[in-house]
This record gives C-alpha cells, structure tokens and sequence, in this order.
C-alpha cells in the first residue's frame, strides 16, 4: 500500500460483519491497559457455502473497557458487527516469510450469539441479547 492509500484508510471508520474464528484473547498490560484480541472470518460479496471459496480473515484489537465487555460477550462462531480504523501490521512467519495483514482496530461492536439447535416440540426461542458498545 502507498503510504497516501495506508493514512486514507487508517483515518476513515469501516464496518465488518462476520463470525469468530476462536474464543476472544485478553491481555492484561504492565501499565493497566486491557487489551482483546480476536480473529473475525467475514465471507466475500456473493460468496456461497458449497463454492470452496474461503473467507477473508482480520485480527480484531479492542482497547481499555471495552475490551474486557468484548471478551464477556463474544465467543467462538458468534456473528460480530465491528466499526473501527483499519491498520495494516507486518510480521516474519515461522518460515522466516514477511507477512502483512490488516487489523481492525474496533471502535463500536455488537455481539449476535450463536444459538444451540432447539428440540422440536419446543416453541420459538427468544431473540439473542447483543452486547453494543458506543465509542
């Protein structure tokens, strides 16, 4: 990315819809800060279950409380809304690769928990509670 393309996207808010690839991490700071991290598998535009195309990953970093509601309400398989700037991050793979990626620095989420299969003779179940966060 050009570094004019990488500040335009850095400074503008983006939303993501997609579901959790695991369980959110929290991190706990020598300075106190909480940090939670989490990887949210979003399918591409038109993209069908039976095409084999894989869905696009992105790290999730939320900060300070909300980090610590993100990771009370946010498990494996959960629909997650995210808002926030996107940053681009640069690693060495256990290869010795140099890898990029883009993280999601959230700002606003909201939390659609995965719901078990319920029996037949049950009736409907209750709409899932979702956890938002404003910024």
């Amino acid at each position: 990315m050009s570094e004019l393309t990488d500040q335009i996207i850095r400074a503008s808010l983006h939303r993501f819809l997609g579901r959790l690839a695991a369980d959110p991490e929290i991190k706990y700071l020598e300075t106190g800060t909480v940090v939670c991290n989490a990887r949210l598998l979003v399918n591409k535009p038109g993209a069908k279950r039976d095409d084999g195309q894989q869905p696009d990953g992105f790290k999730l970093e939320i900060w300070f409380e909300k980090a610590q509601a993100f990771a009370d309400a946010a498990r494996k398989g959960d629909m997650v809304d995210v808002t926030g700037k996107v940053k681009s991050e640069t690693w060495t793979d256990r290869a010795g690769e140099q890898r990029t990626g883009l993280v999601i620095v959230v700002e606003v989420f909201s939390v659609q928990p995965r719901q078990a299969a319920a029996p037949a003779a049950s009736p409907a179940p209750a709409p899932a509670a979702s956890a938002a966060v404003p910024f």
